[in-house]
């Protein structure tokens, strides 16, 4: 059964650059992490089986024929980090990686269901501002639906 994350979390990244994961998004036994490029500007974190399903989509797109598949395939599978978790639940994220990602000693972190994203904590408040009117608006859950 795969375990669905979720939530959100304020955290604060240690001088070196290390985060402690939220118990609640902790994926078992798992020693490694994968972190890629998200989307928005965040830094997507996948255990193993949910990294598999990823890289199964990524393999199954059109490499040879379309442009912009390729592009994606190539700019997803470079961005890709493999972490380990450290004996007190840490990843290091690193300089390199938080300086290409613009986030800085606060960050928010949140479960999206198959996977965790490391948000710089302003940059999030900001994605908030400008997206949650969103979740209202194209929603159909929980809006009396009936089919």
């Amino acid at each position: 059964m795969v375990k669905k994350l979720f939530g959100t979390y304020e955290r604060s990244l240690d001088n070196k650059g290390r985060l402690l994961i939220p118990a609640k998004l902790l994926l078992g036994e798992t020693e490694s992490l994968y972190a890629i490029q998200g989307h928005e500007g965040c830094i997507a974190i996948y255990d193993e089986e949910a990294f598999n399903r990823l890289t199964d989509k990524l393999m199954s797109m059109d490499f040879d024929q379309d442009a912009e598949q390729r592009a994606y395939v190539r700019l997803a599978a470079s961005s890709v980090t493999e972490m380990k978790i450290d004996s007190h639940g840490r990843i290091l994220l690193g300089r390199q990686m938080l300086s290409e990602y613009r986030i800085g000693q606060s960050v928010t972190v949140i479960g999206v269901l198959d996977h965790f994203e490391i948000w710089d904590a302003t940059a999030y408040a900001k994605y908030l501002v400008q997206n949650g009117r969103l979740y209202d608006t194209r929603s159909g859950i929980g809006k009396g639906n009936a089919s």
